[in-house]
Parts: structure tokens; C-alpha cells; sequence
């Protein structure tokens, strides 16, 4: 499943991506984005939903089933996907790097990332880490790194002792 394709990189972690969907992405969600030799794993920050408002028509709601695809094309949803790192094709478990030092191109492909990614982007000699987070805590909203933290769980359960702590703080600075 696709969530969408870059549309602009304002850096080499941070992405815009417009979504194939209004109703996918959600912030918190882990996401992939498959370059040549490496796979980016992300995080949606958050998603946004625009209307061209000189394209905004007047009809009623049942009228808009029947004239919907003349309509569909004034509605954009993009979501900005901040870059964590990046994992090697190799499907080793120690092909994780937390850090972006290539940002993908414009019209990559994003996906939600698997479970199978997000397990080996969390993983590191058979144990769970997620060294990032403390450095999040700035950039990031609370909401965000708690959707992250139980997508990790998710994922990884053996972490959750280990992310426990992170929730207690995060919601207690919110």
C-alpha cells in the first residue's frame, strides 16, 4: 500500500508528501521511503488537508456523489514525514543508522513502514533500542512520540518496559 509521493525536501530529514489518500497517514505513523541502496524509515509529524477555495463548489452533499470526479481534483492532503534514519537492504538486523545523510528525491515513493521494518529499525544485537527519542523530545509534539512509542511496542513488545518510561515522561511534560 502507497501513502503517497514526495513533493518537496526541505532537508535531508525532513519531507513533504502528498497523499494518494485524504484518509491515510496519521501522525505518529512509521513510513519508508526506498532510495537506491537504503531505506529511509520516518515518521508523519503531521498531516495537513487543503481545498482551492475558487474551486469549491456549491452543491449538496448528494449532488457531490454524482458530479465527484469533477470535484475530487480541488482537494489536497499532504503530510510532512520527518527522516530517523535509515536501514540497509541487507535484512540484517544491525543495518540500522539513526541518521538521514541523503535526503530521498522528489516523486519517491512513501509506504507505511512494516512491522518487519519497524522491528529491525528497532532492534540492535537482539535488543531493543530507540536512540532518537531523547533528541524527538524537542522537535517533536508529546502526541506524536506516544503514537510512535505504541507503534514501536506493536512492533517490537519486548520494548515496552523500555517505552514505558518514555510515555510516563512524555506525559507528564504535556
Amino acid at each position: 500500500m502507497r501513502l503517497g509521493d514526495i513533493i518537496h525536501v526541505a532537508s535531508a530529514d525532513t519531507y513533504t508528501v502528498k497523499l494518494c489518500d485524504e484518509n491515510s497517514g496519521f501522525a505518529g505513523q512509521f513510513v519508508s521511503v526506498s532510495t537506491s541502496d537504503v531505506t529511509i524509515i520516518g515518521v508523519v509529524t503531521g498531516v495537513s488537508h487543503s481545498v482551492k477555495e475558487d474551486m469549491v463548489g456549491y452543491l449538496s452533499q448528494d449532488k457531490k456523489i454524482k458530479y465527484q470526479p469533477y470535484i475530487e481534483d480541488y482537494k489536497n492532503s499532504y503530510c510532512t514525514v520527518h527522516g530517523l534514519g535509515t536501514l540497509s537492504d541487507g535484512g540484517g538486523g544491525d543495518g540500522a543508522v539513526y541518521a538521514v545523510d541523503r535526503s530521498p528525491h522528489i516523486d519517491d515513493p512513501v509506504k507505511p513502514a512494516s512491522t518487519d521494518e519497524i522491528m529491525r529499525f528497532h532492534t540492535a544485537g537482539k535488543r531493543p533500542c530507540a536512540p532518537y527519542l531523547h533528541d524527538l523530545k524537542d522537535q517533536l509534539q508529546s502526541p506524536v512520540i506516544l503514537k510512535m512509542a505504541d507503534e514501536i511496542v506493536g512492533a517490537v513488545p519486548e520494548s515496552e518496559k523500555m517505552l514505558d518510561l518514555v510515555r510516563k515522561y512524555m506525559k507528564r511534560i504535556t
